[in-house]
């Protein structure tokens, strides 16, 4: 049995206009948010469980953050970095992926180009900010 890519009227709509099941670079929202290049490929709006973000930084991420809903998984495509997770350091390269589970403290600095997807989907809401990294 294949399970439906989103919830029951996501996956309706898909069913009516397929080309939602590709996102393509020329549709990309792109925003900068704390020192970070953001491509938003997917968000709430296109499916609930999830959305993917490309971003590039060259000093990193200058706001820790909760999440209370969705979960942070990264893919580091190229560079190095440290990530700051509940205070304790991770340093990361190319081809590491972090995950960031909900409710939890993170930033991260460094050179990166990464690929974010969050589960379910990012919305603005559930994000509280802690403090601004300097």
């Amino acid at each position: 049995m294949t399970q439906a890519p989103c919830n029951e009227t996501e996956s309706k709509n898909l069913q009516r206009n397929p080309s939602r099941f590709v996102y393509s670079r020329t549709e990309a929202a792109v925003i900068e948010k704390h020192d970070v290049r953001m491509n938003i490929y997917s968000g709430a709006a296109d499916c609930s469980l999830g959305a993917v973000v490309y971003q590039e930084t060259g000093t990193g991420h200058s706001e820790e953050f909760i999440h209370d809903r969705s979960a942070f998984i990264y893919y580091i495509i190229e560079g190095t970095g440290v990530w700051v997770i509940e205070d304790v350091e991770y340093p990361v390269q190319a081809t590491d992926v972090v995950i960031v589970p909900p409710g939890i403290r993170f930033y991260f600095r460094g050179n990166l180009k990464q690929v974010l997807v969050t589960a379910p989907a990012w919305e603005e809401k559930y994000e509280r900010h802690v403090r601004t990294i300097s």
